[in-house]
């Protein structure tokens, strides 16, 4: 074993160590589950803001964004960290304020108070089933770091990094999640600022990077006829822009966002916490993929795009900065990890399990609930993660469902006064039939142009179909909501203390009044 993977190993285990740590201090505040889950509503603004940018920054961004810039220049980031930047303004602007009056728990109890609890039932599942996918694919990138960084089989990476994690989850939920979250997320901006003139410099300098990087590959606009990773016309059109809005709304109403709004101490925090997470998260998320840019130049025909980051890494950091990149990264994925965990754990217990036993649950038994849950959910990932690593892609499918259920239900359930149940499920229902239409529709288009790639296919339909799906389901559930006014009169948006809340003027919708 070499010096350098025998320090950075020992550098990974006193940070674990220090992890385990604070989940050890932050049990002592575990009263309730308001403390559990939402951190007893107490968080400032500097905790509020490192949990959502350290939730946000994970291997997608890292080695997804690293590698799609890499192919396809920064037009390849549109989704991520873009997409996801501008996703987290928006809330910031238009529903942190709000959302924390509100005092909720779960982004379920919103359907639950606005909608009835079908609704409620239909958020939890796909959160459970979207989180449950997204750890495990997590995992897997824990264990392809201690993998190729530290030459760690597969395995052992997954095991002892989803045990800490595990731990110190159990430990303080959403207090030890923000707690280390906040030092995860400095650690990677230290981390990631440090490499950019390494990089620069194995480059052969800016000059040289500007002479053979072209300039349109620093374009977020979209091609001549609009071309946007590898489409043409409308279908490249549709693509660019669901890149924005699948990713820019469809993730506002997700529970790892509005859980870290809950949990700030007022509504002001809320507020200027998310705005500038999403600042950050834009900025900062740009830089794994202007490395992955620049990387052609030192790397140029690599075989595997997915692993430029690492290999960048590798071959061009020192030890010092290898060794603070590795425990970032990996602390970077164990931020996202917990998160994921502990939106499981917080749903099962706060919206699940009362719906499936048909009675109210004590404080007490809602937090045994929610980390038996937490440690079914870690074992199903690590499962997955050992035994079958190719099927959280197929469960990845419903993540987008989040987007499908409740993305136009929750906006509209906020700033529209006549949003009904019945509106809410026909929209539901309208959605995915008309999305798995028009994804079977376009899947023909999108193989031709994957070349006959499945996976890369289903997911460009996916992505394209989203949009007249959306479309057509916001028009069914302004219909159908009018249309039933008496029948099924709107319920109004109803805090969890029984209190009518809802936006009043334009300073207010902006957190300033």
């Amino acid at each position: 074993m070499s010096e350098k993977v025998t320090l950075a190993l020992f550098s990974l285990g006193v940070y674990m160590a220090i992890m385990l740590f604070i989940g050890w201090l932050s049990s002592k505040k575990i009263k309730n589950l308001a403390d559990y889950i939402v951190a007893g509503r107490r968080l400032g603004l500097a905790l509020t803001f490192g949990t959502i940018l350290a939730t946000w920054f994970c291997s997608g961004t890292a080695f997804g964004g690293a590698a799609m810039a890499y192919l396809f220049g920064l037009r390849g980031v549109i989704m991520d960290p873009l997409g996801a930047a501008l996703c987290i303004l928006l809330f910031g602007l238009f529903f942190a304020k709000i959302m924390r009056k509100l005092r909720y728990l779960t982004i379920a109890d919103f359907f639950r108070y606005r909608y009835g609890k079908e609704m409620e039932l239909l958020s939890s599942i796909v959160q459970v089933l979207a989180y449950i996918a997204w750890t495990s694919g997590l995992i897997i990138s824990l264990g392809y770091v201690f993998q190729v960084f530290l030459g760690v089989p597969y395995n052992y990476g997954i095991i002892v990094s989803i045990v800490i994690t595990l731990a110190y989850t159990l430990l303080g939920g959403m207090w030890s999640v923000t707690l280390t979250d906040l030092v995860q997320m400095l650690l990677f901006i230290i981390a990631f600022i440090a490499a950019i003139p390494v990089t620069i410099a194995a480059a052969g300098g800016l000059d040289n990077i500007f002479k053979n990087i072209p300039i349109s590959d620093y374009s977020i606009l979209p091609g001549e006829n609009w071309f946007y990773l590898g489409y043409v016309g409308m279908l490249g059109l549709a693509y660019y822009v669901s890149s924005w809005i699948v990713q820019g709304m469809g993730s506002l109403s997700c529970q790892d966002l509005v859980q870290r709004a809950l949990s700030a101490k007022d509504e002001k925090v809320s507020v200027r916490a998310s705005i500038l997470a999403g600042i950050a998260y834009a900025t900062l998320g740009l830089i794994p993929a202007i490395l992955g840019l620049w990387a052609r130049i030192i790397i140029p025909n690599i075989d595997n795009p997915d692993v430029i980051l690492p290999t960048l890494a590798l071959k061009v950091f020192p030890l010092p900065l290898f060794i603070l990149f590795t425990v970032a990264v990996l602390a970077a994925i164990m931020s996202s990890t917990d998160s994921a965990l502990l939106v499981v754990g917080s749903v099962v217990a706060q919206n699940i399990a009362p719906i499936v036993a048909k009675s109210s649950i004590s404080e007490k038994g809602k937090i045994v609930l929610a980390k038996t849950s937490i440690i079914a959910a870690a074992l199903v990932c690590t499962g997955i993660a050992l035994l079958a690593p190719e099927i959280y892609k197929l469960i990845n499918f419903s993540w987008a469902l989040i987007l499908m259920v409740q993305g136009i239900p929750f906006i509209l359930g906020i700033y529209w006064k006549r949003a009904n149940r019945t509106g809410a499920l026909a929209c539901v229902v309208t959605n995915i039939v008309l999305w798995v239409l028009f994804i079977s529709l376009l899947l023909p288009h999108t193989l031709a142009v994957e070349e006959g790639n499945f996976e890369y296919a289903l997911w460009d339909a996916i992505y394209i179909a989203d949009i007249p799906a959306l479309i057509i389901g916001l028009i069914v559930f302004i219909m159908v909501s009018l249309l039933t006014q008496k029948r099924d009169p709107p319920k109004p948006l109803m805090s969890i203390d029984g209190k009518i809340v809802e936006p009043k003027n334009f300073r207010e919708l902006f957190g300033l009044s």
